[in-house]
């Protein structure tokens, strides 16, 4: 009798230990919504100064996961090519018990043209990111992006297509920097006055890395223009 009860005993201990660190163990996957919003200052001619600020809600939709304060100065280089540098604050909590704060300069450098009414736009982003807690490191992002103005009755609108990859100079899990995330989103943007532009999108993200690598957002994006 002892010792079923002992195996009993084990056997509940051991189903208690698992569960448990299956609940800590970092989500693969979340659902979240993204909010962006930008603040643009004509300074002189060809020049803009960018304020921003970022807001994301995940872990199901249930609390702040990600606050991003920033400015830049963007230089209309010619009407094909804009040069934003730029500096970002962000404070992220992707899962319970992570926290990551980090410093981020980023070289904006975007190229836009068209081919009849498609606009064409590929978007570079150099970033170096400078943590308390951690080796800095740098990230390079590639979007590229297609849209299309477009009518319903009298709605008008450019629905668009977009995707982005991202390299990494710091370790993955395999020892070297490499390629680890992939995001494709599709929306509209729609013009909602002669200074406020404003874009909806559906966004899914795909990252074997990092931890949720997995995020499937809905979000908006809001142009302001003082």
């Amino acid at each position: 009798m002892d010792f079923w009860v002992k195996a009993l005993g084990a056997l509940f201990l051991l189903v208690n230990y698992y569960a448990a660190a299956a609940q800590s163990a970092p989500p693969r996957d979340d659902r979240q919504f993204w909010n962006e919003t930008q603040f643009i200052k004509p300074l002189v001619k060809d020049t803009d100064l960018v304020v921003m600020a970022v807001l994301r809600i995940g872990r199901e939709w249930e609390r702040p996961v990600d606050e991003r304060v920033g400015a830049g100065v963007a230089f209309k280089v010619n009407r094909f090519l804009t040069i934003t540098p730029t500096y970002l604050y962000v404070d992220q909590q992707p899962f319970a018990g992570l926290r990551i704060s980090e410093h981020r300069a980023v070289l904006n450098v975007t190229g836009r043209f068209k081919i009849g009414e498609l606009t064409i736009t590929d978007r570079n982003l150099i970033e170096g990111r400078l943590r308390h807690a951690s080796p800095d490191f740098v990230v390079y992002r590639n979007r590229l992006q297609l849209d299309h103005p477009a009518r319903l009755g009298a709605f008008k609108f450019n629905p668009f297509l977009a995707d982005e990859v991202w390299y990494s100079t710091q370790p993955l899990p395999t020892g070297r920097p490499g390629w680890f995330r992939n995001r494709i989103s599709a929306g509209i943007i729609k013009q909602l006055s002669e200074r406020f532009n404003a874009e909806f999108f559906y966004l899914y993200q795909h990252d074997g890395v990092f931890r949720p690598g997995n995020v499937n957002a809905v979000g908006t994006l809001f142009r302001i223009i003082l």
